[in-house]
């Protein structure tokens, strides 16, 4: 589904542009030459960040202009003058006043939460009347003062043959707006806030006390009974103090309680966004609203506690696990399901993948919907960035992901790095050329993104296991490296989460992976699981790592935990990652060496009907047991020794000692449709051609000549009838305008 600005016939190209400091606080040189920039750099509008604050108020009532207001209005002007259209980040809701130098009160529509101690708490009741009409009325005022210079956007699908400005085929007109940034729940210890926390845990616990005070180690009678000296972790435990992996082993309190917590603000959140998103179109239908669910990517997102030399209180307000956000079960109550991303591990390295990872997730929440991308721009508050990635091929990656358009983040915010306006030459001209290659491929693309394989989001890790957990990092990291193998092994890859195979989305894939999800016990996927299972009766193939409980529930698969061992799978590989298991039954695909059992196992046929308790079909698929975190493995940058008596003294991670075993596991079952299989190689495959990415340092040969080689830079040389992709960039490729020579899966 296309997204085109009307302002210039091109795909959306957005960046937000705040003026809540100085030089774009009062300074309207800066303001001006600014504009000159994001134009010069090929995007097409601009987003202001319109808080709502006490001056719009007194702007819509009295007409008098703070010196915020004024400068806003004046960048609207600004904006038009320098050929592009604005639109809003409509920010409320989430947070006190953060720029105390500007107005010194916090914003004051929202009805506040409190404290234990009766206080007014930082946060604010999203179950409040009185806060989502004050929300609606921004809203409906910003747009009737400023609508009429708003981007407006087509979207649908649109003729490319067409004039744009005159279509007649279903395209729809849409204003795109960022109606939530960086949304945080809390709780409220007032009557009603008890009142409403102890009817969400009758329902959660439908009604059963009993069931409650095993998890709580309590006593009560009734669910009324409950304080929040019993209820709310960070009153019964305290606020420092987070829960361990024992106390996940051992289902303590600790954990049920901070359990409890997090699904009640996912649960907040949820009934939320399903309220507010009618209410906002009321009076504005034509509104496409794409509020920014997360501000330093999900899941992913950077560890920031250890990257600082003094500690940051805030650091774990960007965990998902403090956050309450499920985004995959919020995409339905929005137009475009966005979130900032940034290309950055959780311990701190630049990783492009990152950026294709959470873009994958969000291709997935968008099915059907305009898909707008995400990235932040500028030095990193951890990390200068793209002194080592470049703009190219992160848009490159974006959009082999399939985005329609995208936002980025960081111009004039000079509290977290957004310093745009002031990276370097090579940066700007990189990141200039690649717009222009993305609006071009945009009108070649044609269909969605082809799928092969699907990853299943860790949704209960993701949820409820802070960092602070154990070495919460490296499991995290193993969504990231299976999701990185695959991309290098040439498959499509979607992650996906069990909103989407409990809707049966599972058909349209023939592999489904499952990483590392400790926390995967706290909640109730008996449909889920009754979808995986029917899946693979009819073919499906899926793999597992160690302990895992889905696997166990499914197929019955209990693997025994055992001592770090490398494994043998043609040479000694070694074994990495925190988990390890062998296993009793199933055919042994890799060893543990020293006779240490069977480390990869393979389940299918009779064997698999039987651990099903099913009987057996001539269609059905296989399970893969894996005994080691090969994703984690695979994106780990430790490297640990082999053991002295292997024989071998060499230090090397798994992503070097040149093993092929997922490699011929998966290549059993499906070629790759794109024909490319190369280490740091992306592709993105569509109905008429695919995306190319060069994540390397060193330059890719195409491997054959293809009628359409369009490349960010128009320089590029050709060798042998091949073209050269320089590293760190992207092309779009094709034969034709069919498909044709893209087919089909090819299934062996």
């Amino acid at each position: 589904m296309q997204l085109i600005s009307k302002t210039d016939n091109r795909p959306y190209m957005n960046v937000i542009f705040g003026n809540f400091y100085s030089p774009a606080f009062d300074n309207e040189e800066f303001v001006d030459k600014t504009m000159g920039l994001i134009r010069d750099l090929g995007f097409n509008s601009v987003m202001f960040d319109t808080k709502a604050w006490e001056d719009f108020k007194e702007r819509f009532e009295t007409g008098a202009l703070s010196q915020y207001v004024k400068m806003q209005e004046y960048m609207g002007g600004s904006a038009h003058r320098h050929g592009l259209a604005y639109n809003f980040l409509l920010l409320y809701l989430n947070g006190d006043n953060l720029y105390p130098h500007i107005r010194f009160s916090p914003p004051i529509f929202g009805e506040e939460t409190v404290y234990l101690d009766g206080r007014p708490g930082r946060w604010y009741k999203y179950w409040s009347k009185k806060a989502q009409i004050s929300m609606k009325e921004h809203v409906d005022r910003i747009m009737k003062q400023y609508g009429q210079g708003c981007e407006r956007c087509l979207t649908g699908e649109i003729d490319q043959g067409k004039d744009r400005q005159d279509m007649n085929n279903g395209a729809k007109e849409v204003i795109p707006v960022c109606s939530m940034w960086d949304p945080v729940v809390a709780p409220s210890f007032d009557k009603e806030g008890q009142k409403r926390y102890l009817d969400y845990l009758r329902e959660l616990y439908k009604g059963d006390i009993k069931s409650l005070n095993h998890n709580y180690e309590t006593e009560l009678e009734k669910f009324d009974d409950l304080t929040p000296k019993e209820y709310w972790y960070s009153v019964r435990f305290g606020s420092d103090s987070f829960y361990t992996e024992e106390d996940v082993k051992k289902r303590s309190p600790k954990f049920w309680v901070w359990r409890d917590n997090a699904l009640w603000k996912i649960h907040e959140l949820t009934l939320y966004f399903e309220k507010i998103v009618q209410m906002l179109k009321e009076n504005n239908p034509e509104l496409l609203l794409c509020p920014d669910m997360s501000q330093w990517g999900y899941f992913l997102n950077i560890y920031g506690r250890t990257q600082q030399d003094i500690d940051n209180e805030f650091s774990d307000l960007w965990d998902t696990a403090m956050r309450g956000i499920d985004i995959y079960a919020l995409a339905p109550y929005v137009d475009s399901c966005h979130f900032i991303t940034v290309p950055v591990t959780p311990d701190g390295y630049p990783d492009s993948y990152v950026v294709s990872c959470q873009h994958s997730m969000m291709r997935v929440m968008n099915q059907g919907k305009p898909f707008i991308g995400g990235i932040y721009w500028g030095r990193y508050i951890y990390n200068d960035l793209y002194a080592l990635l470049s703009p190219s091929e992160i848009i490159g990656s974006m959009t082999a992901c399939g985005i329609d358009g995208y936002t980025c983040y960081g111009m004039n915010g000079l509290d977290d790095g957004g310093v745009m306006n002031r990276m370097d030459t090579h940066f700007l001209d990189s990141l200039r050329m690649a717009n222009e290659w993305f609006s071009q491929v945009i009108c070649l693309r044609k269909g969605e993104k082809k799928k092969e394989i699907a990853i299943l989001f860790p949704s209960e890790m993701a949820h409820l296991e802070p960092y602070e957990v154990g070495n919460n990092k490296i499991r995290r990291l193993d969504l990231l490296g299976w999701y990185k193998l695959c991309c290098d092994l040439g498959y499509q890859v979607d992650v996906i989460s069990n909103h989407e195979i409990e809707k049966g989305t599972l058909a349209e894939y023939k592999v489904l992976i499952v990483p590392s999800n400790d926390c995967y016990f706290a909640v109730d996927h008996a449909a889920m699981e009754k979808e995986i299972r029917s899946w693979v009766c009819k073919g499906g193939v899926l793999l597992h790592g160690p302990r895992d409980l889905l696997a166990e529930n499914c197929f019955g698969i209990q693997g025994e935990e055992c001592e770090k061992k490398p494994y043998h799978y043609g040479k000694t590989i070694i074994a990495q990652g925190e988990a390890f298991c062998r296993y009793q039954d199933g055919k042994e695909i890799a060893s543990y060496v020293d006779h240490g059992g069977c480390c990869v196992a393979k389940y299918e046929k009779l064997e698999l009907a039987q651990k099903m308790n099913t009987k057996y079909k001539s269609g059905m698929g296989a399970v893969y047991s894996f005994g080691i975190q090969i994703g984690a493995s695979y994106a780990a940058k430790n490297i640990p020794h082999v053991p002295y008596e292997q024989g071998n003294k060499e230090m090397y991670p798994i992503i070097q000692s040149g093993t092929t075993l997922v490699k011929d596991i998966l290549y059993h079952y499906m070629t790759p449709v794109s024909g490319i299989c190369e280490r740091g190689i992306e592709t993105g495959v569509f109905e008429n051609g695919m995306v190319v990415v060069n994540h390397r340092s060193i330059p890719y040969v195409l491997p054959e000549k293809y009628k359409i080689e369009k490349y960010q830079y128009s320089f590029h040389a050709v060798q042998n009838g091949n073209g050269i992709l320089a590293g760190h960039e992207a092309v779009w490729v094709s034969n034709d305008t069919t498909g044709d020579d893209y087919g089909e899966n090819k299934i062996k």
